[in-house]
């Protein structure tokens, strides 16, 4: 018997399949333990942080103001109540694209005016815009991840 008659009466329940696992599911992703305690962790610090701007209204507009942000008397109340319905969006899980898109969309417009760390002179005052600059890039990071999720649940 030649080899290429011996490949031929391979069964067919060979054929096609992989040694390696398959890749999990967004529902097995969505469902998991470690994604579930993140999206509660995630959304929930900001919308504890979109409240406390909410409560403290006056002072985050006068620092929106120091930064010579425009319209700060309408933006910040506007965009802390997008980040607020973004990360309930989030905890919840319902429209979790729209939530993260609202949390992306918060911290690529405030990022850089509020924490513009190379404008800063006093060191210290630089480090500390810098470390609330790189968080901000790394929530970024999470809040585009949760879209790419959140997207494929579409």
């Amino acid at each position: 018997m030649s080899f290429l008659s011996r490949s031929d009466q391979r069964s067919d329940s060979t054929v096609g399949r992989s040694d390696e696992p398959e890749a999990p599911s967004e529902s097995d992703v969505t469902e998991s333990t470690a994604f579930r305690v993140g999206r509660l962790l995630f959304g929930g610090i900001l919308a504890f942080n979109a409240v406390d701007n909410l409560r403290n209204l006056e002072g985050r507009v006068a620092y929106a103001e120091s930064k010579d942000t425009p319209l700060a008397g309408v933006s910040v109340p506007a965009i802390s109540g997008s980040l607020l319905l973004g990360a309930v969006s989030i905890v919840f899980w319902r429209a979790p694209a729209a939530g993260a898109a609202a949390i992306a969309s918060f911290l690529i417009g405030t990022t850089p005016i509020m924490h513009d760390f190379w404008n800063e002179d006093d060191p210290q005052q630089q480090q500390q815009e810098m470390t609330h600059f790189l968080k901000n890039a790394a929530l970024l990071g999470a809040a585009l991840a949760f879209l790419g999720i959140g997207q494929r649940g579409r």
